[in-house]
């Protein structure tokens, strides 16, 4: 709740209350971690047990009425019992990725849902636990790009990590942008914004690409005609926008108050060196930690998962020449047809298909071939345009 006041404390609005929250809330940001469980690969409160199914009917059993969210997926104890229960015959990890729509890694998530039920015990049970895509591909709930195609180094849950974020973040909408001179945090994600809803990003980048423009909204329209969950985060993106995602990301990973100091240092010299002019203050006026943790709250406001300083001085989203894109539930059988009209059926029966276009191999080769789209494969959403340019 702190964190959710704090990303709302500054506005255009300059009355008593609004005033009061600027000089109250930086203080409780400073004083209260973020929500997060430590976590783990060990089994604390789930009893360890053979099959797959067995061991998912108990943790439905423990976790009983108490829901958690991943990735916007409600999940409960009665659907994890059901799923458990659910015709025996079929491949529990196909079943349980066509149910929740989400590449589920069935193995991390059990030690997830162990780490849920521990916090349980000490007081967590029955509030809200909101793990988003980004916070579960990291932690290994989710597939991450690792584990598909840098295989002898998977993500595993826990050995990266040693607590997980639980906290649900105030919506884009809902923020007030920042001032001048204002310290970071989330108001700088509706600052410098990125056109908001589909048709508005494809505009966007139809007047600066239009032939990309048009071979992405084919293949997005697509997959949404085939029942797939497509979204569309990033098309044409500002400059500045792509500094402050990386500022933001890189703080966010620093652990030391020497790290933090030299970080600021380093993004302020790269806001000059680059002729950006963005007039944000890096240095929260709390401290450290305080800075640490506005730059996890605008981090996961853009949100952004993943970000390098090349990206951040030449990404190619500045002039519209890619996109970041999702899209998950893909049916048993896809059907494409690409804008060279080749046709192609891919089979997505088989049970450790994750279901997710920017996970599948053969889908992302056959897109980059007929699509002219390169995708950046440890860069989750990203894809590049790879059409020789028109003479």
């Amino acid at each position: 709740m702190l964190s959710c006041l704090y990303m709302v404390h500054k506005t255009h609005c300059r009355g008593w209350f609004f005033s009061l929250l600027a000089v109250l809330l930086p203080l409780a940001v400073q004083a209260a971690e973020h929500p997060s469980v430590p976590i783990n690969r060990s089994l604390e409160v789930i009893k360890p047990q053979k099959g797959s199914r067995g061991i998912r009917l108990q943790a439905g059993k423990l976790l009983a009425g108490w829901t958690i969210v991943i990735a916007g997926i409600e999940i409960d104890g009665p659907r994890l019992v059901a799923l458990a229960r659910r015709n025996p015959k079929e491949p529990f990890v196909r079943l349980v990725r066509e149910e929740l729509r989400i590449p589920v890694d069935l193995i991390d998530f059990v030690y997830f849902t162990d780490d849920i039920l521990a916090a349980g015990k000490r007081g967590l049970r029955g509030k809200l636990v909101w793990v988003l895509p980004g916070r579960a591909r990291s932690a290994g709930v989710l597939v991450h790009p690792d584990d598909v195609f840098r295989r002898k180094r998977p993500r595993l849950y826990g050995r990266r990590h040693n607590r997980l974020a639980i906290d649900k973040p105030v919506p884009q909408q809902e923020i007030p942008p920042a001032e001048d001179g204002d310290p970071l945090g989330p108001g700088w994600v509706t600052r410098f914004k990125n056109p908001i809803g589909d048709d508005a990003k494809l505009a966007a980048l139809a007047k600066v690409n239009a032939d990309f423009a048009a071979r992405v909204s084919s293949l997005l329209d697509q997959l949404r005609d085939q029942g797939c969950e497509v979204g569309l985060y990033t098309t044409v993106r500002n400059r500045r926008r792509g500094y402050l995602m990386y500022g933001s990301y890189l703080l966010s990973k620093q652990k030391t108050s020497r790290r933090v100091r030299k970080t600021v240092r380093r993004l302020v010299h790269l806001n000059k060196k680059w002729k950006l002019g963005v007039p944000i203050r890096w240095k929260h006026p709390d401290g450290w930690k305080a800075t640490r943790e506005a730059a996890r709250l605008m981090a996961e406001a853009y949100p952004v998962t993943y970000a390098t300083a090349y990206g951040a001085h030449k990404s190619r989203h500045y002039d519209g020449e890619a996109v970041d894109i999702s899209a998950v539930g893909l049916p048993r059988s896809l059907n494409l047809e690409a804008p060279d009209g080749t046709c192609q059926t891919f089979d997505l029966s088989a049970p450790n298909q994750t279901r997710d276009v920017n996970l599948t191999p053969e889908l992302i080769s056959w897109i980059e071939r007929h699509f002219k789209m390169e995708k950046l494969k440890f860069d989750y959403p990203h894809w590049n345009d790879a059409a020789p340019p028109k003479k």
